[in-house]
């Protein structure tokens, strides 16, 4: 009897053994997964995010970095959940954990950026955050690695084809979430030429902003700049020589009430879609400034709203070309 429990002991603890490296790795594909998922929900943002490390200045490369991250989470994440070319992914991983943890740590200690992109718009965590996670991240990974050493684990059939499956997933996901491809571009000088394009806007009546000249200001009742320049903004909303103001958003009814209650802007503000909102941000920074004439973009200002002589002299400069 003795006998036959101690051998079923050490059954148990063999299986243990055996199974406890999956379920670390599981775990961290799990991690990885999520992550993934989160940046393609809100795309731009994690595009964003990544610029604001400053490693990369090229939209285009910051676009095809992240397009590229969301993949290779989405594989390794995969793979490691269903233990596919393990000394492959593993080391993969590593390398990728490594990556993070030391950009997050330079974040950390320069202060480059307050939030990491780890998991786009779902959690927000600060870079000091992100690289004490990718440490655990790191340990785990190292450890659920060292349970699989000398072990042969079956590379069945179908294993490749889900690592495939979740490549070509993180490729199509960002697109079938409505990342925009196209938003207004400004030159050095803020000037730009093309259309504002057609987009419901809710909270602004019956204005139609493609009749007659307006100064758009993109914001967000949660960033802290655009509310620093809310009097600026009011004073040129209060010009009668200038073109009427309205700000534009992604925030819903309750979050643009309480911004109107607290800083009583001179201007209404009208909610848009997350996709138009991008479109109308492209390349610049909250709060973005946009002169729009007729349904044309014809000048952005970034960051900082225009000075009443900067509109003037747009304005001026557009009629003696035009002839209106």
């Amino acid at each position: 009897m003795a006998f036959k429990g101690s051998k079923k002991a050490s059954e148990k603890e063999a299986g243990w053994r055996l199974w406890w490296p999956h379920v670390l790795a599981g775990l961290v594909g799990l991690v990885l997964l999520t992550a993934a998922l989160s940046k393609c929900a809100d795309m731009e943002l994690f595009v964003r995010q990544m610029k604001a490390y400053g490693v990369i200045s090229s939209r285009l490369l910051l676009i095809a970095a992240a397009w590229g991250m969301v993949v290779l989470e989405l594989a390794l994440g995969v793979a490691l959940i269903v233990a596919y070319r393990i000394q492959l992914v593993f080391s993969t991983t590593m390398l990728l954990l490594l990556l993070f943890l030391g950009v997050t740590g330079w974040a950390w200690s320069t202060g480059a950026t307050d939030a990491c992109g780890c998991f786009g718009a779902w959690l927000e965590r600060t870079p000091g955050e992100a690289a004490a996670e990718n440490l655990v991240l790191l340990a785990l990974t190292a450890l659920a690695w060292a349970g699989f050493r000398g072990r042969h684990i079956r590379q069945a059939r179908w294993k490749p084809r889900a690592v495939l499956a979740a490549c070509v997933v993180g490729l199509a996901l960002p697109a079938a979430f409505g990342f925009p491809f196209s938003g207004i571009r400004a030159s050095s000088s803020g000037a730009v030429e093309t259309k504002l394009g057609d987009f419901p806007v809710e909270g602004l009546g019956p204005i139609d902003l493609h009749v007659g000249s307006f100064l758009i200001v993109v914001m967000d009742t949660g960033c802290a700049h655009c509310l620093d320049v809310i009097p600026e903004i009011n004073i040129l909303a209060e010009r009668p020589d200038l073109p009427p103001v309205v700000g534009l958003c992604a925030n819903g009814e309750s979050e643009r009430m309480a911004f109107a209650d607290d800083f009583h802007p001179l201007f209404a503000l009208g909610q848009i879609e997350d996709e138009v909102f991008w479109r109308l941000l492209g390349d610049g920074d909250m709060p973005r400034t946009i002169l729009v004439r007729d349904g044309f973009v014809k000048r952005v200002w970034d960051v900082d709203p225009p000075t009443a002589d900067a509109i003037t002299t747009v304005s001026f400069h557009d009629v003696g070309q035009h002839g209106e």
